[in-house]
């Protein structure tokens, strides 16, 4: 057995997690240390300012999902007061209209999932977790092609603000692919969190100055909003699936449910009928099972088709422990608490959280998501497969082929990662390459034939247990990164 496995969004977040696990650290401290290491390697997909969901399967057999995604605030306040704004967002083959400013923030709860998480299982004080953090925030990171792509795209966020536009666009233009990415003040306040705690960031200076803000400017937060904020432990929602166990996202966030929906849907019909991979006929049947799963009454029609802001990493260790876990800032509302280079969220700006339009939130209650953080347990309850991704609604579907490919056709991980996909939602059909022409037509579908695989279809990581060892499988739609140690 290595000393741990690691797939995640960025060379630097896993690099963060294995300087851990390479001192002796467990799973948890890896994943703390991941996390810390994401702010600013992906700072487009993971903030302090957003949430998370964590999946965790200790050597023990202890199971549990931790919800620590964003809460609504506690209280409304009248809509012409609050700043909130469209903003349209260019993809190249499709735009989309997000919502951000003050208006857009909810609760934050990353900073606490990160503190539970060590309370619980960490073994490793929280000042040599932020370590990697901190160097790569003084030192910086290089821009690779995904986070240029990420700021670019994302360009009437990031140049909102003055704070955010000296660390994104220095010159007035993206900082480009090779340049090196730093983000000081950052650094400076995660030394501050580190030797304060979880109550520097929930009751401290960060929490007045962002309240501060958002009376000042139109948005919704007080301080009782950050003190009253709690992680949320659930009982996995478990699928068994030939012989194996597949732990999920439970409700009240939808896209576990969605994931079960889709693999009890392949159990059945590959039963009945095996396919050869990626012939017409499979092609067919994934298609009509995505088709019909998606069409569940469940307010998803009503959902935007949203590109998904969102990053994933699995860690196990030599132990056996494993957590995997997906986070999000949303597209971020465009704000940072001064000082900090902290973005909050703008999880209240997502029409894909709120089914029934925007400022029909519910006041104090957990935001649901599609983000799907999945641990798939053998007949001994160890773990066999962490896998998760971004990507929106795609996200179940993404993960279910990939299980698909892993547990059905015993396809090697990196296989089975990097093997087209499709996705069909409200009547549109994507496709990547390999399965272009296979499909079922029918009047009113709106067929997209990709001509390269995509980061629309997630960034899929991987990590699957092979004898006594684990190995990982990073997806390069999103330029992942994967190690064994």
């Amino acid at each position: 057995m290595n000393k741990g496995t690691i797939a995640a969004g960025h060379h630097a977040t896993a690099q963060a997690a294995a300087d851990i696990l390479g001192i002796g650290g467990n799973a948890y401290d890896a994943a703390i240390a991941a996390f810390f290491a994401s702010f600013i390697a992906e700072p487009c997909m993971s903030s302090a300012g957003g949430g998370a969901f964590a999946n965790i399967l200790t050597q023990t057999g202890e199971s549990v999902l931790l919800d620590f995604f964003c809460q609504t605030p506690l209280h409304k306040r009248p809509i012409s007061e609050i700043e909130f704004v469209p903003m349209t967002v260019n993809f190249g083959e499709t735009t989309e209209v997000f919502h951000i400013g003050m208006g857009a923030i909810a609760t934050p709860g990353m900073i606490a999932g990160m503190y539970y998480i060590h309370e619980r299982w960490g073994s490793i004080p929280m000042r040599e977790l932020v370590q990697p953090a901190l160097d790569l925030a003084r030192n910086g990171v290089v821009m690779n092609d995904f986070q240029f792509f990420d700021v670019s795209v994302l360009e009437p966020i990031m140049t909102k603000e003055e704070e955010c536009r000296k660390i994104f666009y220095p010159d007035g233009q993206p900082l480009p692919v090779g340049q090196t990415l730093k983000m000081p003040a950052m650094a400076d306040y995660l030394e501050h969190l580190v030797k304060e705690g979880k109550r520097a960031f929930y009751e401290g200076e960060f929490a007045e100055k962002t309240v501060a803000a958002c009376r000042e400017r139109g948005g919704f937060l007080s301080l009782q909003d950050f003190k009253q904020y709690e992680v949320i432990a659930r009982q996995p929602l478990a699928i068994p699936y030939r012989g194996k166990t597949i732990l999920t996202n439970p409700l009240p966030s939808i896209g576990g449910t969605l994931l079960g929906l889709l693999m009890r849907g392949l159990d059945s019909s590959f039963e009945q009928q095996p396919y050869q991979a990626f012939s017409p006929a499979h092609v067919q049947n994934l298609q009509a099972l995505l088709d019909d799963t998606y069409r569940v009454k469940r307010d998803l029609d009503t959902l935007a088709k949203k590109w998904g802001s969102t990053s994933h990493f699995n860690i196990v260790d030599k132990w056996g422990n494993a957590i995997n876990t997906t986070m999000s800032n949303g597209e971020g509302c465009g704000f940072m608490a001064p000082d900090t280079n902290i973005m909050l969220n703008n999880m209240l700006g997502e029409a894909s959280l709120l089914p029934n339009g925007f400022h029909t939130w519910e006041e104090d209650v957990r935001l649901s998501s599609m983000m799907s953080p999945t641990l798939v347990a053998n007949a001994k309850g160890e773990c066999e497969i962490a896998i998760g991704t971004g990507g929106g609604s795609r996200i179940p579907a993404a993960i279910a082929q990939v299980l698909h490919y892993l547990i059905d056709f015993d396809m090697p991980i990196t296989e089975a990662v990097h093997a087209a996909r499709m996705h069909q939602e409200h009547n549109e059909l994507n496709l990547e390459p390999a399965l272009v022409g296979k499909h079922k037509d029918y009047p009113d579908l709106n067929v997209i034939n990709w001509k390269a695989p995509a980061m629309f279809f997630g960034g899929v990581h991987t990590i699957q247990k092979q004898g006594a060892t684990y190995i990982g499988a990073a997806d390069e739609r999103r330029e992942g990164f994967a190690m064994e140690l």
